[in-house]
């Protein structure tokens, strides 16, 4: 709801800067363009304001403080549990163990689920369809008024017609309920003459007409129809009504320029008078969409200014006109991208801290790691078990999670992506890498499994975009489904066609292989690194990138205990946690690494780049109560700031990022901040309370067994 209102929003305001630059190119240039130059330009304002495409366009924003990135060579005052077993901290103000489960949320009430968006959907439909129902029962009850009282026209206004018509679907007849002639009609256009009007002459008639028929040949009424429906749309916006009267009014003063244009100078000030004895002596019902000679006597003096005035475009006038659409049509591409300024506000919403972190998936990839490293799927019951132990994995030794792959693609195109799970290679069941055995998407931004297949049960996403599956319990027993992927749809998925065998016997067959065989080869990504891999169990070396420098040295795993305590016999790698840190999708290692009793020493964040693996040297006071969303605990050893970050890789080395801090002296804060924005202690410590909530990352003991089994 959110998005559509910013959406409407973004049309409306785009739609109307752009025709406040179109009114001030027209002072600027004067009257040297043709007026139908002017009228066809409004087109680009309406279709800016009905089509929410074109590139965004970013408004200047408020200077603010940007996160703070502080090097992560930093000390830090207390100290996490080591080995699940908490130590000591004098003065410290670390946060309390996490729960085993998180809470159950509050229970909302039915008034509260009703958010101010929807309220605001609704009164904006309610008023966009009030607003075009008028103008179609309007023009519906006066076109039947003024058909039913049609009579033929007299015998010379016939003949001047047919001699302007020159062929079309439309006709001429007069109405006594007219008073200015005028056109009306989408699919049968009539021209309608007023039957007691005043008796004009044959060159007044033959104006007259020219002027209607120009209306019809330009399809001035879809062109009002198309104003009725920007209108509709943003009726709550003035400017977008008051334009729709000054496009009116440029519509006859360009029809009027094309008239003009094939009369003697002499002749134009008889089409003047014309226009004076044609004037409406009543206005058009409200609502009614028709094109009309002459319908305010408002209107008179700018056309009547414009037949004096007139005079023939010349070639310089041509050439303005055709480099200022040329802009104009470039700035109608634009439209203003409130949503990515809604996406980053000048003051935090909610005291949720800003973290680097923007896969929503990223805590179940987590688990699928873990998952597909012990292999105990009594444990992680959500998980499809095809995946975490299938079948052909019985008697097989080796780790899952180099041949278990997964990739995100926005399946029905609404923007959000979703999660795809396989398997690599093509040695099961002669599966290839199309074959899609488990599917996640988002409902309320958390991760929801959609579809799930088992070994007789299986999916391939089709290169034409929808989903394939082959059902089979036997050689008697299988049937062939084609899908359309729809979260919408209850079990999210829309059958689009279906065969089955025995009932269509071979034909079944032929069309459920060609189905299968049209999976597109998906481009998975491995849950584990097996160059990662290399360098853990010491086989390969990686570039190690401390902090400062500017060019990163080849370390081997051996030596990583020696750049944190050089002078120390005992330190040693004692655990690690494979997690996604930065939501990039791809998995990190961070290595804790410690000296005597658990002491000191510091962590390091093993990271792939290509078939490249580095090394981020970080603090032992960093990395703290790590949980699965890359977020943890850091402070200062003065005992002056300490709060919640994550860790961002820049080409020269990572960087930690601040969202939740507390800021004082001695550990006494009386600062805080919420991505860098001034918050109370009280949403300081909601934010706290938040990240209790959040699941713990898994530290495994830094042996060759867990390095097997984890990778």
């Amino acid at each position: 709801m959110k998005a559509l209102l910013l959406t409407l929003l973004a049309l409306s305001l785009s739609g109307t800067l752009l025709g406040m630059i179109l009114l001030a190119a027209r002072r600027l240039t004067g009257g040297r363009l043709p007026r139908a130059f002017w009228y066809y330009a409004w087109l680009l304002v309406l279709l800016r304001l009905v089509v929410p495409l074109g590139y965004g366009i970013h408004l200047p924003e408020r200077p603010q403080p940007s996160a703070e990135a502080v090097p992560l060579q930093t000390a830090l005052p207390i100290a996490p549990s080591q080995g699940g077993q908490e130590v000591p901290v004098a003065g410290g103000t670390a946060p309390e163990p996490l729960p085993a489960e998180p809470d159950e949320p509050a229970p909302q009430s039915p008034a509260s689920s009703i958010s101010i968006p929807s309220l605001l959907v609704f009164l904006w439909l309610a008023g966009a369809a009030g607003s075009l129902l008028w103008h179609v029962v309007a023009y519906a009850a006066f076109s039947r008024r003024v058909r039913a009282s049609l009579v033929p026209p007299g015998p010379e206004e016939l003949a001047v017609f047919e001699a302007l018509r020159k062929g079309g679907r439309v006709r001429l007849a007069a109405s006594s309920l007219v008073d200015t002639p005028m056109l009306m009609g989408l699919l049968r256009p009539v021209v309608v003459l007023p039957q007691n009007g005043p008796l004009l002459s044959r060159q007044a008639l033959s104006a007259v007409l020219c002027h209607e028929l120009t209306h019809h040949r330009r399809g001035d009424v879809f062109y009002k129809w198309l104003v009725v429906l920007a209108t509709a749309l943003h009726w709550f916006n003035p400017l977008v009504h008051w334009l729709g009267k000054r496009i009116a009014l440029d519509c006859e003063l360009s029809c009027d320029e094309a008239v003009l244009a094939a009369l003697a100078p002499e002749e134009r000030v008889g089409y003047g008078d014309m226009l004076l004895a044609l004037a409406a002596r009543r206005r058009l019902p409200a609502g009614v969409t028709a094109t009309t000679l002459c319908e305010e006597k408002r209107q008179l003096k700018a056309r009547l200014q414009g037949i004096l005035g007139y005079r023939k475009p010349t070639r310089a006038a041509r050439c303005l006109a055709l480099a200022l659409g040329l802009l104009l049509a470039c700035c109608a591409c634009g439209v203003l991208d409130l949503a990515g300024e809604a996406a980053s506000p000048s003051t935090p919403t909610t005291p949720e801290p800003e973290t680097a972190v923007s896969n929503p998936y990223a805590a179940l990839l987590s688990r699928y790691q873990e998952a597909l490293a012990l292999r105990q799927p009594e444990d992680y019951p959500d998980l499809p078990i095809s995946l975490t132990n299938p079948y052909w994995a019985w008697t097989d030794v080796d780790s899952l999670l180099p041949r278990t792959g997964y990739v995100q693609m926005d399946l029905n195109g609404d923007g959000s992506p979703e999660l795809l799970l396989g398997w690599l290679g093509n040695e099961f069941w002669n599966l290839n890498e199309g074959y899609v055995f488990a599917i996640y998407t988002l409902v309320d931004g958390q991760p929801i499994l959609a579809v799930e297949g088992w070994e007789r049960n299986t999916y391939v996403l089709g290169t034409d975009g929808y989903l394939y599956n082959c059902g089979s319990s036997g050689a008697d027993r299988t049937e062939w489904n084609k899908y359309r992927f729809d979260p919408a749809t209850e079990g999210y998925l829309e059958t689009v066609e279906h065969v089955s065998v025995p009932e269509n016997g071979e034909a079944a067959i032929e069309v459920g292989d060609t189905w299968m065989a049209s999976g597109a080869s998906l481009p998975y990504i491995p849950f584990a690194s097996s160059e990662i891999r290399d360098v853990l169990s010491g086989s390969t070396s990686f570039l190690y990138w401390a902090e400062g420098t500017e060019i990163p040295e080849s370390k081997a795993i051996s030596q990583v205990p020696a750049l944190f305590s050089p002078d120390s016999d005992y330190a040693a790698i004692y655990q690690f946690a494979v997690l996604d840190l930065d939501g990039d999708g791809t998995s990190e290692v961070v290595l804790q690494i410690s000296d005597v009793a658990s002491d000191m020493g510091g962590y390091l964040v093993l990271r792939q780049v290509g078939g490249t693996v580095y090394g981020y040297p970080s603090h032992w006071r960093t990395f703290w109560y790590l949980k699965t969303d890359g977020t943890f605990f850091y402070s200062y050893s003065a005992g002056n700031e300490e709060g919640l970050a994550v860790v961002r890789f820049t080409e020269t080395g990572m960087e930690l990022v601040k969202g939740v801090c507390g800021q004082g002296s001695q550990f006494e804060f009386d600062t805080f901040l919420i991505n860098g924005q001034p918050v109370s202690k009280a949403e300081y410590e909601t934010a706290w309370e938040a990240q209790t909530q959040k699941p713990d990352a898994e530290w495994y003991e830094f042996t060759e067994e867990n390095i097997r089994m984890m990778f």
